[in-house]
């Protein structure tokens, strides 16, 4: 129990706690049938129907193709979709309403579990602090009903300490193991949280037995990891950071508060500490996920400063004030914003986007270009696709897994066909096409399907290329504008039909630039691969990161990820790269050295 507060019992904060409760439970369901879902859920889905379609999954043969890789994913979520998906029909929409309804139950999950933890300790008021704060961020509360494994982990972490300290270490050793088994992070989670609550408790015993326990229980799963460690790299791919600023405040004056007593608040300790790992691992994942925890502590704060007030009416302002706040404005995004928006129509941020998904899938098959190797200029974009139709990807999601030498460079640029971010009837596809140089086999209004068909004479496209180059990266560096999230005041002015489908089409405009400049340099880059082919295989890399880069600049996903600092040091590059240009044609160093030093200040890499 908090100090200075007590086990307090209010009927009215319980209809406020469940009210809120209740009306984002609804307006998730609402929306159930076109679900908010991350760019992770492509590939958690592809995996998914893959292990509902052959039983198991020891190796991932949709990513990093032609070979693919050891699957080093955790099984746990994959198989719940899979088993859940045949259930409902067997179908690429099945598959993605099991997703759906997971993601609920995920979200279901996390209030539930800061509502009982707070009220067990604190009582109703704390809890109905938690619930608001925890529902009313669109960033923490997206958090969890996007379904992602990460998610699961973070809500196991205080059910299992807590049966642990109960001398419960059955249940303590079956939830650490099912954990360890929904992400790879879980290994470096829960099981912290136990040990530093053992630790604090001198719970010895306990901990070897769960320990051991956990061990032999996981070991398929660890034993697969270690002896597939080479593939294991680490790296990251791209990912805005988000943060939640009141209900970290929040947490950080409650644990100064309250943590210096660590004896009696240990549960809460082991609880804040556990995900300790995730800062080095995936910050951003643990600045999203962690706010399960931060909205726990902020709500026995809250409870605790209420409770040292003596006059009621003060009392009851400040919890009127903290709930409104929490629920209307969270100091960023509200929820309920986010939530009402979606399920009007108004699908911003949409970060993966089935029914594009889905149209390329068709162009695919009806091409009769089923099962082929397809090279998608976002990668973490193409499992999607997978979704609805066998592929196997040039790189793909999830990079921390992946070859040290990718055989998939040995190959011919025209191994692959191409999802380039260009419409089909773009004047460059037009142009190359004309030209013999590709075939565009159809797509949406935002992406192209498209196959190389030979290689011309480098001297005759180099002139052709430069001139797309320096055209395109003069436009981006007078024109482009951030891709970021507007601040709340302007994005409630520009929820409507229109002003989205107008910053959709700016978007896109932005879009095409960056991709002709891919298509531009991926033709180049065949015609050099039998006279210069270590060249060859940087214009591909080059064209990979122009691909990149005109997903950054449109699609909804990485919104947010480039600060206004570094969108203004790649336009800087962009002028640099057309100077470069127009001074030289393509292929000497001053111009490879401008790629790459775009591509470097703007990804990092």
């Amino acid at each position: 129990m908090c100090a200075g507060s007590s086990i307090n019992h209010s009927q009215a904060a319980r209809i406020v706690t469940w009210t809120i409760f209740g009306v984002n439970l609804a307006l998730l369901l609402y929306s159930i049938t076109d679900y908010r879902v991350s760019i992770d859920s492509g590939y958690h889905i592809s995996l998914a129907r893959w292990y509902a379609e052959h039983g198991s999954a020891w190796w991932d043969h949709i990513n990093f193709g032609p070979g693919g890789r050891p699957n080093l994913q955790g099984p746990a979520l994959h198989v719940a979709i899979a088993i859940l998906g045949k259930i409902l029909g067997g179908t690429a929409d099945d598959f993605i309403l099991a997703n759906a309804l997971l993601a609920v139950a995920q979200w279901i999950a996390a209030i539930l579990t800061a509502w009982y933890f707070v009220r067990r300790m604190g009582g109703d008021i704390a809890a109905m602090f938690a619930v608001a704060l925890l529902a009313g961020s669109a960033t923490a509360s997206g958090s969890f009903y996007v379904g992602i494994p990460s998610g699961w982990v973070f809500i196991t972490i205080p059910w299992a300490i807590h049966f642990f300290l109960a001398n419960q270490l059955m249940a303590a050793t079956i939830l650490t193991s099912l954990v360890c088994y929904t992400h790879l992070g879980g290994f470096l989670t829960v099981p912290v949280g136990i040990a530093i609550a053992a630790i604090i408790e001198r719970r010895w015993r306990g901990l070897v037995i769960v320990g051991a326990a956990t061990t032999i229980l996981t070991s398929p799963y660890w034993i697969h990891f270690l002896r597939n460690l080479a593939w294991y790299r680490g790296q990251h791919g791209h990912e805005a950071l988000h943060l939640d600023p009141l209900i970290d405040v929040l947490a950080i004056a409650g644990a100064v508060w309250f943590f210096r007593r660590p004896r009696v608040h240990h549960f809460l300790i082991a609880w804040a500490a556990a995900p300790i790992a995730w800062l080095i691992q995936d910050p951003n994942r643990f600045a999203a996920q962690s706010t399960l925890a931060g909205s726990v502590i902020g709500g026995f704060f809250l409870a605790d400063m209420m409770a040292r007030m003596a006059a009621p009416r003060i009392r009851f302002a400040l919890a009127a004030f903290m709930v409104a706040l929490a629920t209307i404005f969270p100091l960023g995004i509200p929820n309920l914003l986010a939530e009402v928006a979606w399920d009007a129509g108004l699908h911003f941020p949409r970060p993966l986007d089935w029914d594009e998904a889905r149209a390329l899938a068709e162009v695919l098959e009806r091409n009769h270009l089923g099962a082929s190797k397809l090279s998608v200029y976002e990668t973490s974009f193409g499992p999607s696709i997978a979704v609805f139709t066998p592929v196997v990807l040039y790189r793909g999601h999830w990079v921390e897994v992946q070859p040290r030498h990718d055989p998939a460079d040995d190959l011919s640029a025209a191994t692959w066909i191409y999802v380039v971010p260009l419409a089909p009837d773009d004047p460059v596809l037009k142009q190359m096409d004309e030209m013999r140089l590709i075939d565009v086999h159809g797509g949406t209004t935002d992406s192209a399907v498209v196959e190389l068909t030979h290689p011309d004479d480098p001297a005759k496209l180099a002139p052709l290329a430069s001139k797309i180059l320096a055209e395109n990266a003069r436009w981006l560096a007078a024109n482009a504008i951030n891709n970021k999230m507007p601040p709340p005041a302007r994005l409630v002015k520009q929820l409507s039909s229109s002003a989205l489908e107008a910053h959709r089409l700016t978007m896109d405009e932005q879009r095409f630039h960056a991709g002709r400049m891919e298509v531009a340099c991926l033709v180049y880059a065949y015609s050099l691969e039998d006279t210069r082919p270590e060249d060859a295989h940087r214009f591909r890399n080059i064209a990979r990161g122009f691909g990149s880069l005109a997903s950054f600049l449109s699609d909804d996903d990485p919104v947010g990820y480039a600060s206004d600092a570094r969108h203004a040091e790649m336009q800087r590059n962009m002028t640099a790269l057309g100077d470069a240009l127009e001074a030289n044609p393509l292929g000497p160093t001053a111009v490879l050295d401008a790629m790459k030093r775009l591509s470097y200040d703007y990804f990092g890499e």
